[in-house]
């Protein structure tokens, strides 16, 4: 464990010292979307786009995911399509530590942003049923078993304890500028948590514009609309994933790593 501690510490470290994502392309954009992985990434933002899109009487994004699913949300470096309709940035950015301290003293201006999380234990499930053939994983045990960030960078266990201790600590030190959105409230209150979304970003929606984002809502209509030329797989095979599932042993482990590493749980109660 303690070899498990200076690991992490160290790409912390090397995290804060190359991490500023956030600085270099906040002036571009009007509000950011941070999300963990398999955590509803393509879900959130195709919901929101159609929000947006019938907001403003625009086309909205015919696909979830591909090229044309970055129409109003997506990677920052990308240019604006529509010039009258806010630009999004999207990514699954761990931010320097040093970004917060830098914003409260008034030497960088951060865009609203929401950071979207889940349950690290069914996140981590996603990834693997997604991954385990590509990455060679190994089974779910040696997945789960995993120690501290090496020389491969696999979104594991210890990437999520980054994620969520990294971007809770922003939203702690900066509550005006950062809210957390849960993915499971979003299946429960879908159209809720698009209109919070957009409001935290300077746009009020109308119940039209919430009713277009909800028609939308679920993995069933992301996985109809995916692009058939973007080769990734977003939405996994819903039988594989029901299938696999953590053992005690597994479970054990996990909770272990929480409660020794965890700073933010976001109310999972996971520490």
């Amino acid at each position: 464990m303690a070899t498990d501690a200076r690991r992490l510490a160290g790409r912390d470290l090397e995290n804060d010292l190359t991490s500023f994502h956030l600085v270099k392309y906040g002036p571009r954009v009007d509000g950011f979307l941070a999300t963990a992985k398999n955590s509803g990434t393509h879900w959130l933002r195709y919901m929101a786009s159609h929000a947006i899109a019938h907001h403003l009487d625009l086309p909205p994004p015919v696909h979830s995911s591909g090229p044309d699913s970055d129409t109003f949300i997506g990677h920052p470096k990308h240019a604006r399509v529509h010039a009258g309709a806010p630009r999004i940035g999207s990514s699954h950015n761990i931010p320097s530590r040093l970004i917060a301290p830098l914003a409260r003293a008034g030497l960088v201006t951060l865009p609203p942003t929401a950071v979207l999380v889940r349950d690290i234990r069914q996140a981590l499930l996603s990834y693997y049923v997604k991954w385990a053939q590509d990455y060679r994983l190994g089974s779910l045990s040696d997945f789960v078993a995993r120690p501290a960030p090496g020389v491969r960078k696999i979104d594991d266990a210890w990437w999520f304890i980054r994620f969520f201790n990294r971007w809770g600590e922003m939203a702690q030190a900066l509550p005006e500028r950062i809210i957390i959105v849960r993915h499971e409230d979003l299946q429960a209150d879908p159209g809720g948590q698009v209109r919070r979304v957009w409001a935290h970003w300077g746009v009020s929606l109308t119940e039209a514009d919430v009713a277009a984002a909800v028609a939308v809502a679920g993995r069933d209509a992301v996985a109809a609309t995916l692009d058939p030329t973007h080769a990734e797989t977003i939405v996994p095979d819903a039988a594989k994933r029901e299938a696999v599932k953590l053992s005690p042993d597994d479970e054990a482990r996990l909770m272990d790593l929480f409660v020794q590493h965890l700073k933010f749980d976001f109310g999972y109660g996971l520490i």
